[in-house]
């Protein structure tokens, strides 16, 4: 926010037309006063969108400080957009001024608002004396982090994190069979991790004190890294980190098309002034990166919701369609707090595979749950990680659905949290979230199933029921697997804990970018190196072949460094009996086996997975190095 502040003898304007089509509807255009007055002309800008609330209150906060300074009663708020290069959307700037104004009339200031939208022409008298003419700059987001109290005002629609903090919850411990436990009662000495979630979970402190240990495994092992060019929370993925990527984009899709889901692309940035998007903001607002286009600004996506609801809004749905899913993998944006951001557990870019499934009623949402259940835990254990459960529930629909969640939790087989709370501060009245804890006790949430109540209608998404009437159904969020940098995170984070303990760490074999690493022990065993590899590609198994000219002792300790799952060793006695010795990084055991039964002990382990080629040359000697440990 940008202010100029005058202090005038008297005060007058006219609003002679509309600058704006949606301009502010005005009673009389023309006010006239000889008494004294503090006008204040005001710019909102972009940042101010992040919390206009705080902004508001700020502002209000330095208006009084200097109207009581020079002991002044009567205020004039003007909105001035040419104070400012970056100004915001006008829906956050008249929001802003509103607020003000209402902020400075509690506060007991005779206060006059000049109307929002119009091409006006003013008439004021600078008393000239040394504090007359003073200009204020507000920049919200230091305001925020200094902690500043945000007032929500009567009437206007609580964002989903302020009014998730206005909401007063209930947590305990649910077991399989029902049995309910208090947090602080219930007895951990089995369940350790759980208890670590339970206390980050109603702490609820996201900052980031130190660097997780998966940033210094995601480099080591080429997977991610920093993007010094980018916003910070920006990743890139060089060759290995790409072909675990799209290896896990390729199961998680394969599984939703199982499950039914019509795949689909959607656009990343969208209108603000939509009017179904702006309602939604409305409970998500301050955390969007803002893409100019002409004089239009729009936003990144934070989630897939936008597109998939506008996309089935304009659709023609039958109730013999539904359940109907749309499944997209869809890269997001979302500007997290820079104390908040933690390698790949907390970015402010991503990639989230999200399904969307719309259901009748409510009793067709809790069989969706039960069946996406099945899936969701099955993608989880095939990351090979260990993982803690919670359910928030509004607390209406918990005391109706009891036998439900016990149900869910039988099928989980393991205590989980629970969170009951009093009154709905988002869309959803059940969340399920699937969550990894790292050695730092924090956690991160990777798949999560939301019973959403509210954007059926706030998105005018319609079927026709069987008496021909149109409804509207309830939908289901899911992200089966959560983001594919917080499985990452998770597999990492598990990897460091396994070290911790003596254990070899590893990655799951159907997402490890190499599967198999041949080792020729000179030159001369490269060509049967590239033979084998035939038989690898033919069956979609991911090798490599180190021909440096380097000892293969080096080259066993450079596999190993990368957590190559199989590695063999290519000399002559291998060439000419056609069996080959293996060293299984998992097992910690050497054993002799044919390729063929190389590719069929993979294929069994592998099976559920599709087919993901290697996005990098074969030949060692032909890989660029960009930041493994050779």
């Amino acid at each position: 926010m940008r202010m100029l502040q005058i202090h005038s003898d008297g005060f007058s304007y006219e609003a002679k037309r509309k600058a704006l089509k949606n301009a502010e509807a005005v009673k009389e255009k023309v006010y006239k006063t000889e008494d004294s007055c503090l006008v204040n002309f005001i710019a909102a800008e972009t940042t101010d969108a992040n919390d206009v609330s705080a902004a508001a209150k700020a502002t209000a906060e330095m208006i009084a400080s200097a109207a009581d300074e020079i002991k002044e009663k009567n205020i004039v708020v003007y909105p001035w957009v040419h104070l400012t290069e970056s100004p915001s959307k006008p829906s956050v700037a008249l929001k802003l001024l509103k607020a003000i104004a209402k902020d400075l009339k509690e506060r007991g200031f005779n206060v006059v608002r000049v109307p929002f939208g119009w091409y006006k022409s003013f008439e004021l008298h600078c008393k000239g004396h040394p504090l007359a003419e003073r200009s204020k700059v507000l920049d919200i987001s230091k305001e925020i982090a200094k902690g500043a109290d945000v007032d929500v005002t009567e009437g206007e629609d609580l964002t989903a994190l302020a009014a998730e903090e206005k909401s007063t919850s209930e947590f305990f411990i649910m077991e399989p069979g029902g049995k309910v436990t208090d947090i602080k009662e219930f007895n951990y000495a089995k369940y350790k991790e759980l208890k670590l979630y339970m206390e980050y979970e109603t702490a609820k402190d996201r900052t980031a004190h130190e660097p997780p240990a998966h940033i210094e495994l995601m480099k080591k092992l080429e997977l991610v890294d920093y993007e010094p060019g980018s916003d910070a929370g920006n990743f890139r993925w060089p060759p290995r980190g790409l072909t675990l990527k799209k290896a896990i984009e390729e199961r998680v899709t394969a599984e939703m098309v199982d499950y039914g889901a019509h795949v689909i692309q959607t656009p990343l940035i969208y209108d603000y002034e939509h009017p179904s998007l702006k309602a939604y903001l409305q409970r998500f607002p301050s955390r969007q990166y803002v893409v100019r286009s002409g004089e239009k600004d729009y936003f990144a996506r934070f989630s897939a919701c936008f597109g998939q609801f506008l996309l089935i809004s304009q659709a023609q749905v039958s109730y013999k369609q539904l359940p109907l899913k749309l499944f997209e993998i869809a890269p997001s944006y979302r500007r997290e707090q820079s104390g908040e951001l933690a390698g790949i557990r907390r970015g402010r870019a991503f990639t989230m595979p999200d399904i969307h499934e719309i259901v009748v009623d409510e009793e067709g949402a809790k069989a969706a749950v039960l069946r996406q259940l099945e899936f969701v835990e099955k993608l989880h254990g095939e990351l090979e990680v260990s993982y803690e459960v919670s359910f928030r529930l509004l607390r209406s629909f918990y005391e109706e659905n009891k036998d439900f969640l016990t149900k869910v939790i039988d099928r989980i087989g393991k205590p989980v949290m629970i969170e009951v709370f009093d009154e709905r501060y988002a869309y959803f009245i059940f969340k399920g979230e699937w969550n990894v804890v790292d050695d730092q006790k924090k956690a991160g949430c990777l798949g999560t199933i939301q019973i959403d109540v509210e954007n059926s209608e706030r998105f005018d998404i319609k079927y026709v029921a069987e008496d021909g009437k149109e409804r509207f159904p309830l939908i289901l969020h899911t992200s089966p697997s959560g983001s594919i940098e917080r499985i990452l995170y998770g597999v990492l984070e598990h990897a460091h804990k396994q070290m911790k303990i003596g254990k070899v760490p590893h990655l799951p074999l159907w997402m490890t970018p190499i599967q198999v690493r041949f080792a020729p022990v000179d030159d001369s065993f490269v060509d049967y190196c590239l033979e084998l590899g035939k038989v690898l590609d033919a069956a979609g198994v991911r090798y490599e072949i180190d021909d440096r000219s380097q000892t293969v002792g080096k080259k066993v300790r450079s596999a190993e460094k990368l957590w190559i799952p199989y590695i063999a060793v290519i000399g002559e006695r291998e060439q000419t009996s056609s069996e080959l010795s293996i060293r299984r990084r998992e097992l910690k055991d050497q054993v002799k086996m044919s390729i063929d039964e190389l590719v069929k002990e993979i294929k069994e382990k592998t099976s559920f997975a599709p087919t993901q080629r290697l996005l990098l040359p074969n030949l060692v000697s032909k890989q660029a190095i960009f930041s493994r440990e050779v």
